[in-house]
């Protein structure tokens, strides 16, 4: 318990929680997350080794489901399957917000991409008590259950095709993979049909969407692209800021962006293009 200062109350303790994933330990960031940790009056009570299983990832992230986002389930599966993780209770005064503060800061320093952000925290305490209870409960001296009031599931986000009907998506994420690890790939945008306009469709990061949806979208907009190609520019746009999706004559172009609204995009338009060097 917090000693009071100068007659003042202790502040009492809360507990919560973070998950290293196994970037963060490959990457030796232990003990940077372990400092930070402790410059926020926090302290590690309990911290175990886990290897995440493709079951615990849909329990974790009950946002997603199968059918819907079965691309950013293999990406996640891809991630957090295939090497331990180590979970650690956290205790102190304001933890589950302190946790939040350590995550980003964690993140802001050593995260690399959208599958190598290296920490994970819950965002909702409902989420908090679900997601702590599934990875400690089985510690004796974490098995306290996390309880909250707010509700336990996350809202489902904007589902997509289900890319498993049309791809070998476990193929995929390991041929993408090696580009991903920093800021996703340029790929560069899909040529239409019709001649050089000087104009492109562009991309930019929606926070409404979620990869599947996004790909989605594009798969119809962007005739013949396949997915490897609206996989890489749903990614790069997401985590650098916007991107060009596609060049061509302007009845393509306008087709191409009144497909992608007819599927909710919002955070796109017709502007200017610029070749980027680094496309592949």
């Amino acid at each position: 318990m917090p000693v009071p200062r100068a007659g003042l109350p202790a502040v009492p303790a809360e507990r919560a929680f973070l998950l290293l994933k196994p970037d963060c330990l490959r990457l030796g960031l232990s003990g940077f997350v372990e400092r930070a940790v402790e410059a926020a009056g926090l302290r590690v009570v309990c911290r175990h080794r886990v290897s995440l299983s493709p079951g615990d990832v849909r329990h974790l992230w009950s946002e997603y489901d199968d059918a819907g986002h079965s691309l950013a389930l293999a990406f996640l599966d891809r991630y957090l399957t295939g090497e331990p993780s180590e979970v650690w209770q956290l205790a102190g005064p304001d933890a589950f917000e302190a946790a939040r503060l350590i995550k980003r800061e964690v993140r802001s320093r050593h995260a690399a991409g959208p599958f190598a952000n290296v920490v994970h925290g819950a965002q909702r305490r409902g989420e908090l008590a679900r997601q702590a209870n599934h990875l400690l409960g089985r510690c004796g001296a974490c098995a306290a259950p996390f309880v909250s009031d707010e509700p336990a599931l996350d809202p489902p986000r904007p589902p997509g095709l289900d890319f498993r009907q049309h791809a070998d998506l476990a193929a995929l994420v390991d041929e993408l993979w090696p580009l991903l690890q920093d800021v996703p790939a340029d790929p560069g945008p899909v040529r239409l049909d019709g001649g050089d306009t000087g104009r492109a469709i562009h991309l930019g990061p929606d926070r409404e969407h979620t990869l599947d949806s996004t790909v989605t979208a594009l798969w119809h907009a962007l005739p013949g692209a396949g997915l490897r190609h609206p996989v890489l520019l749903a990614l790069h746009a997401g985590y650098s800021g916007g991107t060009p999706v596609a060049v061509g004559g302007r009845r393509a172009l306008r087709a191409c962006l009144r497909t992608l609204r007819e599927h909710g995009i919002r955070n796109c338009g017709e502007g200017p293009y610029r070749p980027a060097v680094s496309a592949i």
